[in-house]
């Protein structure tokens, strides 16, 4: 092989290989930014005269804050898992599925279904929803 087909095998693969970090570095971004934006939606989303969900799972743990994860699900469509853990529980954690581009909230285990059900509820109807039926 000549010096000339040497140097143009370097320069592609180089190049390619710059194409590609730059890629997986902007989708990297655009999935950060789409975990932001569940997080937020999950944890200010407030229906009219009810609470948010840290307000409902904090009515579950008094005095406990809940540690905040998230997981892309679908970067093509923008699905993020939102999961909320109470440490020292050995309750399942609270996991909510957000579509960035709805914005929507829905449940993604029966324990988030139970959360987002208690959203509407007033702050004084909620003392007796965590031992209600």
């Amino acid at each position: 092989m000549d010096y000339g087909k040497a140097v143009r095998m370097l320069l592609l693969v180089g190049t390619s290989a710059a194409a590609g970090g730059a890629v997986l570095w902007t989708q990297a971004r655009f999935n950060a930014s789409d975990r932001r934006a569940a997080l937020g939606i999950v944890q200010q989303y407030r229906p009219e005269g009810g609470r948010s969900v840290p307000e409902a799972i904090g009515a579950r743990h008094p005095g406990k804050a809940p540690d905040w994860s998230t997981m892309t699900e679908s970067a093509c469509f923008q699905h993020v898992r939102v999961r909320a853990t109470i440490e020292g529980e050995a309750r399942a954690p609270y996991d909510f599925l957000v579509d960035i581009n709805g914005p929507s909230i829905h449940p993604g285990n029966a324990e988030g279904e139970a959360i987002l059900g208690e959203l509407a509820l007033r702050p004084a109807e909620s003392a007796a929803a965590p031992g209600a039926p």
